[in-house]
């Protein structure tokens, strides 16, 4: 089966479109973030309840969000594999699918190993997810104008967190932890629907730009410094990422001394800063770039230095005593790490031919929950071992916040698509 956002028939010139296609189509692509960071931070939501009721250990708990990003690095590498053997609007309508029926066996959880394999269904479907958003969404814009639809769609992981996590986080509250998977499941099959409606390909399916003098593997394009920098960028914030989405409300609760119901409403203040930050970046580079410059200044360059700086803010949490002041230090430094996507994605789908241009994103996607395999279960076994209640968390906070810093300079230093398609 051939991917329809991927047909090399396509014409070289893009064709005449309903000028309100392209961005309803991102707006649908965005609401694909919407449900997966939707269930990502329930997880965060959820945690204390939980392990509560079922009397988890915070190691045993992470090793519960482990899975999830386990099974999305697994079927991340296998939209990779496929090339273009996956239809992608066919997958995303199955990813909705499973991401809905996956809550099931959450919502009836009565120990850890039903929550795993709500977790491992959950996290098989979220992997493609995001890539494939991305791939459909490009196919409507030029490579010089692909930062905007980046930011839009990457929004979707803040307007879950503004929008509709401190609902379900009082709903969870007034009902019950079980309440928070149910929801889940219906923004699922309403999304699912949405998807169906406006999910089509665009006129740059099967153009993109300047393209390499041979159509070239992810495999081979792996090797090129600019997608090893981006590789590196998105597994250093995907590993904060997973630490956030899992125990960022326990660190206002327990580590902060906030109440369940503020910590839940707490936990969105980082994504209104991420909001600005992803609109902030995005067009800045659109803008850098259709003034001449090239990517390598427009992305790398911008946001390089953006992640470096978000992570010395995070790595300096354990030097804070003033909880209002520590909340910021998260505010803003996780909130400006998430334009991450705004600037890798962007790259790689200049990098590569549209061929393999899903497969390409697809990585970029497993590389981030990779990461999240193991960093939750390593903020989880922090946290035990802390030797104050806080001293676990802020301790994470350094070691993934200094990651996030390293991966930032790399970025910042070694992106530079032009070069690297001249060198295939």
């Amino acid at each position: 089966m051939t991917t329809e956002l991927n047909r090399t028939g396509a014409a070289a010139t893009p064709r005449t479109e309903r000028t309100w296609m392209p961005w309803a189509v991102t707006s649908a692509a965005a609401g694909a973030h919407v449900l997966v960071f939707l269930d990502k931070g329930l997880l965060g939501i959820v945690a204390t309840p939980i392990r509560t009721e079922l009397g988890m250990s915070a190691t045993t708990y992470g090793l519960i969000s482990s899975a999830t990003y386990l099974l999305t690095m697994i079927s991340c590498l296998a939209i990779a594999l496929s090339g273009r053997r996956v239809s992608t609007r066919a997958v995303l309508l199955g990813c909705g699918l499973l991401i809905a029926l996956g809550q099931i066996p959450a919502a009836l959880a009565g120990g850890a190993l039903m929550l795993i394999a709500s977790r491992v269904v959950v996290g098989a479907a979220e992997g493609p997810a995001v890539p494939l958003a991305h791939n459909a969404a490009y196919s409507w814009f030029p490579a010089s104008r692909r930062g905007l639809p980046a930011a839009l769609i990457t929004s979707g992981a803040s307007f879950s967190k503004i929008a509709l996590l401190p609902v379900i986080s009082l709903s969870v509250v007034a009902f019950g932890w079980r309440v928070g998977f149910v929801a889940i499941g219906v923004v699922a099959l309403l999304w699912l629907v949405a998807w169906y409606l406006l999910g089509r390909p665009g006129p740059y399916a099967g153009a993109q730009g300047p393209a390499p003098a041979r159509d070239r593997g992810w495999m081979r394009g792996l090797r090129t410094p600019t997608m090893l920098a981006c590789l590196f960028a998105t597994f250093a914030q995907g590993a904060l990422a997973a630490v956030v989405f899992t125990w960022l409300p326990s660190y206002f609760q327990n580590g902060l001394g906030f109440s369940a119901a503020t910590a839940g409403t707490l936990f969105a203040l980082p994504s209104v800063a991420g909001l600005g930050a992803l609109f902030l970046i995005g067009g800045l580079g659109d803008r850098i770039m259709r003034r001449g410059a090239p990517a390598r200044v427009g992305r790398g360059r911008v946001g390089g230095i953006c992640l470096l700086l978000s992570g010395l803010v995070l790595a300096a949490i354990p030097l804070v005593d003033v909880p209002a002041v520590a909340v910021a230090a998260v505010i803003l430094g996780y909130g400006f790490s998430v334009t991450v996507n705004t600037v890798t994605f962007p790259v790689v789908s200049e990098l590569f031919g549209a061929a393999h241009r899903a497969g390409a994103l697809a990585m970029i996607t497993a590389s981030s929950a990779a990461a999240g395999v193991a960093s939750p279960l390593l903020a989880g076994r922090l946290i035990d071992t802390g030797a104050a209640p806080g001293s676990g968390y802020t301790m994470s906070f350094l070691v993934f916040g200094l990651l996030l810093a390293l991966g930032g300079l790399v970025f910042a230093l070694a992106v530079d698509p032009a070069r690297d398609r001249a060198t295939d």
